[in-house]
């Protein structure tokens, strides 16, 4: 691409022609287009308009090149100011006795400046070598031009035509606004009550056959472009769909947990750094399959499959799940929150809510109470062939005799632990299996303040309350369950505070001590 196109396509605006020839456009197709569709639209005609100019001032004007005899009068091209046309203006005799004597050209341009440049000058000069073609903005054909400048110029577009009250704007695509379809509230009544009766969010098509909508014919994309554009802009409905696919459900029937992180789902101050663990601390973290506050997003690409988790206290007190990259592997991307299903293996079908910003998936307090799980619980999610689905289940446990477990609660504002004989009906991680004993207080603790300090000032108050029952040296896996319960907080910032800070030291095995000096007065 010539210096002259790259300037033209870089200091591109929307002038009124280009928003008459998306009118004009629109208007010819009677439907909604999508915004790469316009700007190509734009691109084509601009990229054409600029080649029949060029080739117009080809013929009138000449390239300008040091050695011409020039004339007043003379129209020139000037490729080093990008394909500029100026005129000359006046013309004068050099005055440099060192030199063969040559003309000295006063050249006027179209911006008001005025310019001084040789000719009749016969020495050696790069301009004199060169014969470029002046072409301009059309050098490059418009699939080049947009693959280069289309973003650029989709955005100058979507401005320019959201200040026009002509055009209407949904889910990228734009419309005339005459040519929208006539949706009133007696549709939407409709569109609620068939969102309600289904219990699951629906798609637009979903709803236009619901409504009897004519999306079969020409009209299609206008009539789906209305129907959005009508629940876009009324309040009781909400798009909850993944990136790529648009899909609606009620405001009212939205959880508040989903669109407001409960505090309880709120992660705790941990520590920054992001060296690696120790081999060991690395072997534990990856058998459990973390919150994943320090996970890259970029590692959303992995091969759905199985994912192992274990339960902890934030998730079990509100029903929800960790939205770790292997979770996230299972569902399309998104970046809202997102309507799915969790089938478990007697076929109960669960609504719940794929929840990005906070890493949780949400609706799942119900199923845990039903099935007595409890913190430490494994669980497993498995692909399924549906969309927006995934499998869900536990491995049960038969119950016999209680089992000795530990047990969270509070005394004094502070969190300790104890033992107690209680069913479980699930299998679990030993090391992290810990139950809650008094909810009343655990809920007080965490609104409180107590879960703010930094993570070592909590693990150096917890550790002493595990230590009680009975072993000088706690597993990092039951440090991270129990910390847990005062605030969300991820395995590797648990394991990373437990390996560089001074108090702690391992004993081997994921096993470690608290080094008296270094316990809290």
């Amino acid at each position: 691409m010539s210096a002259a196109s790259e300037t033209y396509w870089n200091n591109f605006s929307i002038n009124d022609k280009d928003v008459e020839r998306v009118y004009a456009y629109m208007l010819e197709h009677n439907d909604a287009a999508r915004l790469a569709d316009l700007a190509q639209v734009v691109i084509a005609v601009r990229a054409q308009e600029e080649h029949e100019r060029l080739k117009r001032l080809a013929s009138q004007a000449v390239l300008y090149q040091p050695k011409l005899q020039l004339n007043v009068g003379q129209r020139l091209i000037f490729s080093a100011l990008d394909d500029a046309e100026g005129t000359v203006t006046a013309l004068r005799a050099s005055n440099n006795p060192r030199q063969t004597p040559f003309q000295v050209a006063s050249v006027s341009f179209a911006d008001g400046a005025t310019r001084e440049y040789a000719g009749g000058y016969d020495a050696p000069h790069p301009l004199n070598e060169l014969k470029p073609i002046a072409t301009g903005a059309s050098d490059e054909s418009p699939e080049e031009i947009y693959a280069r400048f289309g973003a650029r110029i989709e955005r100058a577009l979507a401005a320019r035509l959201r200040a026009d009250k002509e055009f209407v704007e949904q889910s990228d695509k734009w419309l005339l606004r005459g040519l929208l379809s006539e949706v009133n509230v007696g549709f939407m009544n409709i569109a609620e009550a068939a969102i309600e009766q289904n219990n699951a969010s629906m798609s637009t098509p979903e709803l236009a056959r619901v409504l009897e909508l004519d999306i079969e014919g020409a009209k299609r994309e206008a009539t789906l472009f209305s129907l959005e554009y009508a629940l876009y802009h009324d309040d009781r409905f909400s798009e909850v769909g993944p990136r790529d696919e648009t899909r609606w459900y009620l405001n009212r029937l939205t959880p508040p947990e989903v669109n407001a992180l409960p505090r309880v789902l709120q992660f705790g101050a941990a520590p920054t750094g992001t060296e690696l663990l120790p081999p060991e601390l690395e072997t534990i973290l990856s058998e459990i399959q973390d919150d994943n506050d320090d996970d890259d997003d970029a590692r959303t690409d992995q091969t759905p499959g199985n994912v192992n988790l274990v339960l902890t206290y934030p998730h079990r007190r509100v029903g929800s799940l960790p939205f770790t990259a292997g979770a996230r592997a299972l569902f399309p991307a998104a970046d809202k929150p997102t309507l799915i299903t969790l089938v478990d293996e007697a076929g109960a079908h669960i609504p719940a809510w794929l929840v990005p910003d906070g890493n949780y998936v949400f609706g799942l307090k119900t199923w845990f109470d039903r099935n007595k799980l409890n913190v430490g619980a494994l669980l497993e999610l498995t692909p399924r062939a549906e969309p927006l689905t995934a499998g869900i289940r536990f491995q049960p446990r038969r119950e016999g005799k209680s089992l000795w477990v530990k047990t969270a609660k509070v005394e004094n504002g502070h969190l300790t632990f104890g033992t107690s004989p209680r069913p479980v009906a699930y299998k679990y991680d030993d090391e992290m299996l810990i139950l809650p004993e008094d909810q009343n207080g655990l809920d007080k603790l965490g609104a409180s303040n107590y879960g703010d300090r930094s993570l070592d000032a909590l693990l150096t108050d917890i550790f002493p309350e595990l230590v009680k029952l009975g072993s000088n040296s706690i597993h990092a896996k039951t440090l991270y369950s129990a910390v847990n319960f005062a605030r969300r907080v991820g395995a590797r910032a648990v394991f990373h505070a437990l390996a560089n800070s001074e108090a702690f030291s391992m004993t081997g095995g994921g096993y470690f001590v608290l080094q008296m000096a270094a316990r809290p007065v």
